[in-house]
C-alpha cells in the first residue's frame, strides 16, 4: 500500500482531470486503515473471485488484487475508469468494467468488497442482496445507512432497508471511521459492515419491495390504517384485506413489526393478487 495515500489520491486525479462529484458519491478513500479494515474482514482467499463496486482510481482494488485470485473493478465514470485501467495497468487478475451496477447482469463472485458510492448505497444494496451470489461482502456506508442496516423493530432507524437486510442477511458493524477518511471529506462519518447472505426461497421480491415501499411510507401509522391506503392505491378490496390478516398485527405500528411479519403480510397481499388477475 502507497504510503502516502492522500498525495498519490491527489496528483492521480489531477493527471486524469477528476472532478469528484458528490452527487454521484465520489469520495476516494485516503486512510490506508481504512482499505486494511475492508480487507481483514472480506477473509479474502487466494482462489476467491472479488467484486468491487465503485473502485474509483483504484486504492482499494491494488490491495484486493494481492489477495484474490481476481478482481472485478465496476467503475461507471469514464474518466475514472480510465485513470483505474491505469492503476492496474500492470496486473494481470484485474478485470476493469465500465458500466453501472444498477443496470448491468451481476457477475457471479465470492466476496463484493467496496467503499459504495454513497450517493446509490441503498439500491445496491437491494440488488445484491436479490440479484448477487456471494460468500461475504465487506462495505463502506454512510454511517446513517449502516444504522438502517443493522436498525432493529421498534428503533427510529428501523426501516425497508432493515427488514430486507434481516429477511436475506447478516450483518455486523466492523468500525466507524471519521470524514478525513475521504477525499473529498463528506459530511457524515462512515462504516464498514459485512453482509453474510443467508439461503431464502420464500420471497415474491417484487410484491415485497412493493409492500415495503407503500407500508413504510407510512411507518407510523397502525397496520390496519396502512394496509387501508394501501387498498385505496393498489385497487384491492378492503375487507377481502382485513378479513385476511391476523387482528394481532393491526393495532400495531409499520415500525414495530418483526422482519418475519412481512412476509406473512407480503403472502397474504399476493395470493389477494393473484386472485384478481384470475378473477379478471
Amino acid at each position: 500500500m502507497r504510503e502516502d495515500l492522500l498525495g498519490w489520491t491527489l496528483s492521480t486525479i489531477k493527471k486524469f482531470g477528476i472532478r469528484p462529484r458528490q452527487r454521484l458519491g465520489q469520495n476516494y478513500v485516503v486512510d490506508p486503515s481504512l482499505i486494511e479494515c475492508l480487507i481483514e474482514a472480506a477473509r479474502i482467499e487466494p482462489d476467491e473471485v472479488v467484486l468491487e463496486i465503485g473502485a474509483g482510481i483504484g486504492g482499494l482494488t491494488l490491495r484486493l488484487a494481492e489477495r484474490a485470485r481476481k478482481v472485478i473493478a465496476v467503475e461507471v465514470d469514464k474518466n475514472v475508469a480510465k485513470a483505474l485501467s491505469s492503476t492496474v495497468s500492470r496486473i494481470d487478475n484485474v478485470e476493469v468494467v465500465l458500466g453501472d451496477v444498477l443496470e448491468m447482469e451481476m457477475p457471479k463472485v465470492d466476496k463484493i468488497v467496496s467503499n459504495l458510492p454513497f450517493s446509490i448505497s441503498t439500491p445496491i444494496t437491494f440488488k445484491i442482496l436479490r440479484d448477487c451470489s456471494f460468500k461475504l461482502a465487506a462495505l463502506t456506508y454512510q454511517k446513517e445507512v449502516a444504522e438502517k442496516l443493522l436498525a432493529k423493530p421498534g428503533e427510529s432507524e428501523y426501516s425497508r432497508l432493515s427488514v430486507v437486510a434481516a429477511l436475506l442477511a447478516e450483518v455486523k458493524r466492523v468500525r466507524d471511521f471519521p470524514p478525513e477518511a475521504f477525499y473529498p471529506k463528506p459530511k457524515v462519518f462512515s462504516t464498514v459492515v459485512t453482509i453474510s447472505k443467508k439461503v431464502c426461497d420464500f420471497l415474491d421480491w417484487a410484491t415485497l419491495e412493493d409492500t415495503l415501499k407503500l407500508l413504510f411510507s407510512q411507518r407510523r401509522r397502525k397496520l390496519k390504517k396502512a394496509l387501508e391506503s394501501y387498498c385505496k392505491i393498489k385497487g384491492l378490496d378492503r375487507l377481502d384485506v382485513m378479513k385476511r390478516v391476523d387482528e394481532k398485527f393491526m393495532t400495531r405500528r409499520v415500525f414495530e413489526l418483526e422482519p418475519n411479519d412481512f412476509i406473512y403480510l407480503n403472502k397474504v397481499i399476493g395470493d389477494i393478487h393473484a386472485k384478481s388477475q384470475d378473477n379478471g
